[in-house]
């Protein structure tokens, strides 16, 4: 007990607060000085009142945890994700909002070890260690229970009057900054994470099957022109970002595979999320992007429902983390990540593997309609070289590495460029496995579901908070093949070649016209099929 050092509750107190303030929120403090540095009429005072406000709030938040028996443990553990969240911060420019915690948790293993690397572990010890290894080494001494109340209030009225005080007196200069740059509260240390994780089980825990929303009861299977039962194909792909399609403009051939299958090609497809977590649950949902919540989504019919209420055969094949609880009531088949060596490694499967599972499919159709979800691995970051076989590594050298801020960025741009490639080639195997069924009236739709930062402007991934989120990330690709009135649906849809005139609000309905599914579920503003009569 003698080795140890002995500190007064508020004594921990004062120090946890620094080592928030000095530790995990320094990337917060350079940030907000950046933006102050490009103000003009910044003053001394609000450099120093920032600071001193921060640490009063982490006082205030801290003396909140510092009792008997938790206060080391609590710190302890806030330290120790505070050490993961500061090192997604600075190394890949990630913020913990409330998708990017939606995502952690929907995530799976193998996802979540591909961010792991020696540097991160090296770094993220490091931090670990030196925000931690203090707390062996002390003991905090407690006063009765309404004394330590009183010299909480006492010591939080002193350091709040302080900050207050100095805040004050640069108000316009605090409520400039906050009004201009909102996205800088997202990267305060513990504030935000803890906020948006305590939401995200909020959400998750009000989850009531008793709640759920029929949004139709009765949808109807309308029969093809044609009289042809339907095969429609949706690929949602993983990460992909427009401007680095061939369709688009790029200057590398990254469509080389689709383009002698001539699909219709939307260039300024936006998307309803930056991650995962939103993206695929909202292209499904009847939600726009701005009414969007998962946890509503899950709670109501979607996509896939109102197909197999209709009479659809409905299945998803999911090489990615899962279907984001869209296909709870549809078959659904996760294809497990050892499940054949050549194409797997234990923690990933390539996309061909989708190539053989969707052929098993194809082999048992009967004469029902049928709808199948494939969902890539696509260009899944950060191990962007672990998404291609060597045959596919054309574009090098490439960055076979997980900390891919270590990179040149023109190897990184290489790798990434080889996943698209590579992602082209197996869905040009899909249409054409697709296009042997004559008889069928055969649809497919590729669609990302967002995009991603290569080390643009400092920035990597993905997952950034929409509002502030760059072009890179909302940017997607979408394009549409069908074995019928191709070249009339080209005419049809030519007014969403406009300047942003697409989103994955428009899938939704795009699809139900798609499917033939008539139902009391309608928006023709945004079916883009509307006036394709071709199509039905």
């Amino acid at each position: 007990m003698t080795n140890r050092f002995q500190l007064t509750s508020n004594q921990f107190t004062l120090i946890t607060a620094l080592v928030f303030l000095t530790v995990f929120n320094l990337p917060f403090l350079r940030a907000a000085y950046a933006v102050a540095d490009k103000t003009e009429n910044t003053s001394f005072l609000f450099l120093v009142a920032l600071p001193c406000l921060l640490f009063a709030l982490l006082h205030l938040l801290a003396s909140l945890w510092v009792w008997p028996l938790i206060a080391k443990p609590i710190t302890a553990l806030l330290f120790i994700i505070s050490c993961f969240v500061v090192y997604a911060q600075v190394s890949y420019g990630v913020v913990f909002d409330y998708g990017m915690i939606q995502n952690i948790f929907e995530t799976d293993a193998s996802e979540a070890t591909s961010y792991l690397s020696l540097s991160a572990v090296l770094i993220v010890t490091g931090l670990v260690l030196l925000s931690s290894l203090w707390l062996l080494k002390i003991q905090i001494s407690y006063r009765p229970l309404l004394r330590e109340v009183l010299a909480k209030c006492m010591t939080n009225a002193v350091v709040l009057g302080i900050a207050g005080a100095l805040t004050l007196s640069c108000y316009a200069e605090f409520a400039a900054t906050a009004r201009n740059n909102p996205e800088l509260k997202r990267q305060l240390i513990p504030f935000e994470w803890v906020d948006n994780t305590y939401d995200y089980w909020h959400d998750q825990l009000s989850y009531s099957a008793e709640n759920f929303v029929t949004l139709d009861e009765q949808p109807v299977l309308e029969r093809h022109a044609g009289n042809l039962a339907r095969l429609t194909i949706v690929i949602v792909g993983e990460t992909a970002r427009a401007d680095h399609f061939a369709y688009n403009g790029y200057q590398r051939d990254t469509n080389r595979f689709t383009r002698s299958f001539e699909p219709l090609y939307f260039k300024d497809m936006i998307s309803c999320g930056t991650a995962t977590a939103v993206s695929v649950p909202c292209i499904f949902s009847d939600l726009s992007r701005k009414a969007f919540s998962a946890n509503e989504a899950r709670q109501r019919q979607n996509l896939l429902d109102l197909a197999q209420d209709a009479g659809v055969d409905v299945t998803w094949i999911d090489n990615n983390s899962s279907c984001k609880g869209m296909c709870l009531r549809q078959t659904y088949e996760r294809i497990p990540t050892d499940a054949d060596p050549e194409q797997c490694d234990g923690d990933y499967c390539f996309d061909s593997i989708l190539l053989d599972r969707l052929q098993t499919n194809l082999k048992n159709l009967d004469k029902q309609d049928s709808f199948i979800v494939l969902h890539e691995i696509g260009s899944h970051g950060p191990t962007y070289f672990r998404r291609y076989p060597d045959k596919y590594r054309e574009f090098t050298p490439d960055c076979p590495r997980s900390d891919i801020q270590n990179c040149d960025q023109a190897a990184l741009i290489n790798t990434y460029d080889n996943t698209i490639l590579y992602s082209d080639f197996i869905n040009s195997k899909i249409i054409e496995l697709a296009s042997r069924f004559t008889q069928r009236a055969v649809s497919v739709l590729y669609v990302s579901d967002h995009g991603e930062s290569l080390g643009d402007s400092g920035v990597y991934l993905h997952g950034l908070p929409y509002s502030f989120a760059p072009d890179e990330q909302k940017h997607v690709p979408m394009w549409l093949w069908t074995n019928h009135h191709q070249n009339e649906l080209r005419g049809c849809l030519a007014q969403y070649q406009a300047s942003e005139a697409s989103s994955h609000d428009n899938i939704f309905y795009t699809l139900m016209q798609l499917l033939g599914i008539h139902s009391a579920v309608t928006s023709p503003e945004l079916n883009m099929l509307e006036h394709c009569d071709s199509v039905s």
